[in-house]
């Protein structure tokens, strides 16, 4: 009886055991990945706030928002440098747009170092020869494309991440820019092939020709796309807070179809009445689809 007993608990044990590896596995849901677009502008004495002035409410403002991927435009290396001080956890790349190197402004692209590891860093110019240090068409200074691509650490997919600062002046580069920006195809690793996400300061609207020229490559203006957009609809307020009710955006946040945008938003955080950057930042929630 006791061996019948004994028979019957080891077949319920096993037969359970059996049940449990047939369960299928639970793929983890998609996790948001929050992307952040920010003009800092660059360290300019004369301004009225000025950097020293400005930088410790951005360092709060980056840190209370926390995203996962931050692409800053007009950064000079010390000013990187001070955002990286402020932000151990994260990592950065953007080189300087004068000489490939610290000098001028960069497009440096920070993000978590708990979240994704790097796959590849490249620097683009908006040029003829996008490989080194130039300035192109009629743009009246170099611009440069960074471009980060992250793996994310929980599930493995790919993020290529392109971070632009196209020029205030020239036409013709605006629209050479948005080409190079838009055309690169998207990063490949291990079978994996990742969703491009493209956002900066363009200098220009959405009734334009190259803001037309990225939506036309596949990419979607997240503003559009999102279920929920807060704040107004210019990005530009030359350190005034009374244009935050006028103008169309000139920076954008533009995301592969892969990607599902949760929210949109436009950033008007001030200090003793005085704005943080002469541009207002954007902040975007997205996840993947499930595969």
């Amino acid at each position: 009886m006791k061996f019948r007993v004994l028979m019957i608990a080891l077949v319920t044990v096993l037969t359970g055991t059996a049940a449990a590896r047939a369960e299928p596995f639970a793929a983890p849901e998609p996790q948001p990945i929050r992307l952040m677009s920010y003009n800092i502008r660059y360290d300019a004495p004369d301004d009225r706030p000025n950097w020293p002035e400005r930088r410790p409410h951005m360092a709060r403002q980056i840190a209370f928002f926390a995203p996962d991927v931050l692409g800053v435009q007009e950064a000079l290396i010390p000013m990187v440098a001070y955002l990286a001080e402020q932000a151990p956890d994260y990592d950065h790349y953007g080189l300087g747009r004068d000489d490939g190197a610290e000098g001028g402004e960069t497009t440096t692209l920070f993000w978590r170092r708990d979240r994704f590891e790097v796959v590849r860093k490249q620097t683009l110019w908006c040029s003829p020869t996008p490989d080194r240090p130039s300035k192109g068409w009629d743009a009246a200074l170099p611009r440069t494309l960074t471009r980060v691509v992250l793996r994310d650490r929980s599930d493995g997919r790919l993020l290529d991440v392109r971070n632009a600062h196209f020029d205030h002046v020239g036409v013709v580069a605006r629209e050479q820019c948005a080409a190079l920006a838009a055309d690169l195809p998207p990063a490949t690793a291990e079978g994996e092939t990742a969703a491009v996400v493209l956002l900066g300061d363009f200098n220009t609207g959405p009734d334009s020709a190259p803001y037309r020229r990225i939506v036309s490559a596949g990419l979607r203006d997240a503003r559009t796309v999102s279920p929920v957009v807060f704040g107004p609809s210019t990005t530009y307020n030359g350190f005034d807070l009374a244009k935050a009710a006028d103008g169309a955006p000139i920076d954008h946040v533009f995301v592969d179809p892969r990607l599902a945008v949760e929210r949109f938003g436009v950033l008007t955080d001030s200090f003793s009445g005085q704005v943080i950057s002469d541009h207002f930042p954007l902040v975007v929630d997205v996840t993947f689809a499930a595969r």
